[in-house]
């Protein structure tokens, strides 16, 4: 498959975009935190993921597997050109973030694209965090605290502290457990030093959600040992991969985070 150095995002619904993933550097998107920023993505001619989460834009993931995974592309020469092209396109924006067509600690280069990354906005774009995206499934290897550990932030993802609700939403790799990955996020806040955000998924698949008071309190006791900086809230705003999903009225979001704030978690809410 044929792919993009850089995509300059156009302005419709991600899942009309006529460049489907491709693109090994895009953007500028809006970071509902963190503003203008660009996303570098490490899978660009198939979408290699742990999960096949049923809210995913992205569509189905054609390679489910924790193992790593290289593709061929991208190099780290071809990730400069592509990172050379965004900059002669778009300027000011507030970081880089690796994210994309799938999971990018899969990676068996993750530690070289960091550096090459870090490097260019270090010398390139000023004032620039350099972060990650991540599913958590993979922060239970060493080898990948530590391709991430220069890192200036990182959103880790977790939806559910219940073990079946957590198999229905993101139908993850059939070794992956729950357990695996909290672990993983513990291991993440002792061996990384800059900022961790937890992010959550909040919605409603058929008879059942993920966004019961039960389910905020389970997550506040896990949250008690991973020790976020940060807890954002999300429900579903873009086409997901199943109809059969459905986005949280905000005043249940609120009720959910009303109990993570009570047990002292900072938490914020996007919708």
């Amino acid at each position: 498959m044929d792919f993009f150095y850089f995509a300059k995002c156009p302005q419709v619904e991600c899942s009309e975009c006529p460049y489907k993933g491709r693109a090994i550097v895009y953007g500028p998107f809006t970071s509902r935190r963190r503003g203008l920023s660009l996303g570098v993505n490490l899978y660009p001619t198939a979408k290699v993921c742990s999960f096949n989460c049923v809210y995913c834009f992205r569509g189905a993931t054609e390679l489910k597997t924790i193992e790593f995974t290289d593709l061929g592309v991208p190099t780290s020469a071809i990730l400069k050109r592509s990172l050379n092209e965004a900059i002669s396109q778009i300027r000011d924006f507030k970081s880089i973030d690796f994210s994309g067509n799938g999971e990018p600690t899969l990676h068996p280069k993750l530690s070289e694209f960091v550096k090459t990354v870090k490097d260019f906005a270090e010398n390139n774009c000023g004032d620039v965090s350099v972060g990650l995206f991540t599913n958590s499934s993979m922060l239970f290897n060493e080898h990948v605290l530590i391709a991430i550990s220069p890192l200036d932030h990182v959103e880790a993802k977790i939806d559910a502290i219940d073990e079946l609700k957590f198999n229905a939403i993101n139908m993850p790799e059939e070794s992956l457990t729950l357990r695996k990955i909290l672990d993983g996020l513990k291991n993440l806040r002792r061996s990384f030093d800059g900022e961790i955000a937890i992010q959550v998924m909040l919605l409603r698949l058929g008879s059942f959600s993920n966004a019961e008071e039960s389910d905020a309190e389970a997550l506040a006791e896990a949250l008690k040992s991973i020790e976020p900086d940060h807890v954002h809230l999300h429900t579903v705003y873009r086409n997901p991969r199943l109809t059969t999903v459905k986005p949280i009225p905000k005043e249940e979001i609120e009720r959910f985070a009303s109990i993570l704030i009570r047990e002292g978690f900072k938490t914020e809410i996007y919708t």
